[in-house]
């Protein structure tokens, strides 16, 4: 293994774990105002990429058992974040919905976390921003490949902006 390299990742890692700690002390964003659970959060995630999926459907994404989803859905139905219907072609269906409620929560932490992003990002210099955009664009580039790697699923438009566009070279 290349020791210099090693040493690089870690000091990647450590600036991201530090970026995150820091991070974690603003009290203004939305998700710590949010009575959610980890697992509920996940179903509320995995509805706004696939509304109205079913509940064995979602088993799968999440790995639990129907009777474990099945409680984590009876509480977000309960708090007013998602709904169920029937499945109009065979009734044993259940279909979960991400209700007004669930979409405008992750709506305003999506934009607390934009928000707090942003008053970061603000503190940089044009030339330090173009080199993030750069390196940014080339490790999103590589966790589209790794996804690839792995059989992942993945929208188009992931799939097809790897192939449209390279990143670019570092300024």
């Amino acid at each position: 293994m290349n020791s210099h390299r090693d040493a690089l990742l870690r000091r990647v890692t450590m600036a991201e774990e530090r970026m995150r700690a820091l991070l974690a002390y603003d009290r203004t964003n939305p998700l710590f105002s949010v009575n959610l659970t980890m697992q509920q959060l996940k179903v509320l995630l995995l509805l706004s990429r696939h509304d109205g999926i079913s509940s064995q459907e979602l088993t799968r994404h999440l790995g639990v058992s129907l009777a474990t989803l099945s409680g984590i859905v009876d509480r977000l139905v309960a708090q007013g974040y998602v709904t169920r219907t029937e499945d109009q072609h065979d009734r044993r269906i259940r279909r979960i919905h991400l209700s007004a409620t669930g979409r405008a929560t992750l709506v305003e932490i999506s934009d607390g976390g934009t928000r707090a992003q942003r008053r970061v990002l603000d503190r940089l210099d044009d030339d330090t921003l173009g080199m993030l955009a750069v390196v940014l664009e080339r490790v999103a580039a590589a966790a589209v490949e790794d996804a690839l790697d792995q059989g992942l699923q993945l929208p188009p438009s992931e799939t097809d902006e790897l192939s449209a566009r390279r990143p670019m070279p570092l300024p």
